[in-house]
């Protein structure tokens, strides 16, 4: 059982809507359902008591929808349904916003680092992708919209590139994009990618997966992407052939997925369950899902691998902690270690995967 001690904070109370860590995990920003961001340092990665509030970035109004730290250049992108977004970069002993400047009649609802970290893509709920990047002449961040989508884009992803991006929407729709910018571009262009260039906005491919996207990624070169739908499918599109694999499920909609490298993905899905999916031959298969021992039935992987290991589980705000062997978190019917729905999942090298979830828990996996 947890302790009684009083909480430090109140993610015990309202859960952990997002969260991103820096490049080596020693700081993280969350967001708790509200409109404020909040900077934690990490003494150690396992033990959340020893975690510290160091800042709170407060310059939204209302629900933060979207948090990216960028490992390379340390900026920290936010959006929210206020109809802002900003970057936030660490000067001076505190972080100072940007103000994007791109005008959005509805709210924000996602937003993504490019690699480099000098671009980003945003989803509104008016239709409008943004690609955001710094004017050096104006010396403001700035947003290009690109207007492809029918309705409110609620995922998207900038490929290694950064020369296409990956959006998908309530539309129904997945597009892939160019966001080609010369003046930021075309000195990280090289032989292999100069034929790629192409006008910014234009639609290179689309994909009709007939249901509602819940989120996208590329695989580590860029030359796949990945949707997962709602209906319980995850497109595999290849937009240089113009075709698209569909992955039939057996498990619950996936509501987030992250590329693992060049042929694996990771898929959080609705019923609280991770799965690793890897390419074998031409199918794509579940490798692993988190489980005590093997695969989960319940997940529709009974034939994968041994689940991911389990090795702390924590709270938000309490001292506490368990080793996995005393930790009694699944039963007969629903063998899900966590309780509530994952918000998000952050891999740390290639050994530790961390979930967070909107109950307020924070779970570490060996890989």
């Amino acid at each position: 059982m947890l302790n009684n001690k009083k909480p430090k904070d109140l993610f015990l109370l309202k859960g952990i809507s997002h969260g991103s860590f820096n490049k080596d995990f020693t700081k993280v920003a969350l967001s708790k359902k509200d409109n404020i961001v909040y900077i934690y340092s990490i003494p150690n990665l396992m033990k959340t008591d020893t975690w510290k509030l160091k800042d709170k970035l407060e310059a939204h109004v209302q629900y933060v929808s979207g948090i990216d730290w960028n490992p390379h250049t340390n900026a920290i992108l936010t959006c929210s349904h206020d109809k802002t977004s900003y970057v936030w970069e660490y000067n001076n002993k505190k972080w100072n916003p940007s103000n994007v400047v791109a005008t959005t009649k509805l709210g924000y609802l996602c937003c993504k680092w490019n690699n480099r970290g000098d671009k980003f893509c945003e989803g509104t709920s008016s239709k409008h992708l943004f690609i955001g990047y710094y004017n050096t002449e104006s010396k403001w961040w700035m947003g290009r919209n690109i207007k492809l989508h029918k309705s409110s884009i609620v995922c998207c992803e900038i490929d290694p590139t950064s020369l296409f991006v990956l959006s998908g929407s309530t539309d129904l729709r997945v597009y892939v994009s160019s966001c080609y910018i010369p003046n930021i571009d075309d000195e990280h262009l090289t032989d292999k990618t100069k034929p790629l260039a192409q006008d910014f906005g234009k639609a290179i491919y689309e994909f009709r997966p007939n249901c509602w996207i819940n989120s996208v990624t590329w695989n580590a070169s860029g030359s796949l992407g990945f949707a997962a739908g709602q209906n319980s499918t995850i497109g595999v599109i290849n937009y240089k052939d113009e075709k698209t694999e569909i992955i039939n499920c057996k498990h619950s909609p996936v509501n987030t997925i992250i590329q693992n490298g060049e042929n694996s993905f990771f898929a959080v899905c609705y019923d609280r369950n991770i799965l690793e999916y890897e390419k074998k031959g031409d199918k794509w298969e579940v490798k692993r899902t988190i489980s005590t021992e093997s695969g989960n039935k319940d997940s529709g992987s009974d034939k994968a691998e041994s689940g991911l290991k389990l090795i702390y589980v924590c709270r938000m705000g309490c001292f506490a902690q368990k080793k996995k062997e005393n930790l009694a978190v699944t039963t007969k019917k629903a063998p899900h270690l966590h309780q509530s729905l994952i918000s998000s999942l952050n891999i740390k090298g290639k050994d530790v995967a961390v979930t967070t979830d909107v109950s307020g828990f924070v779970k570490y996996w060996k890989l």
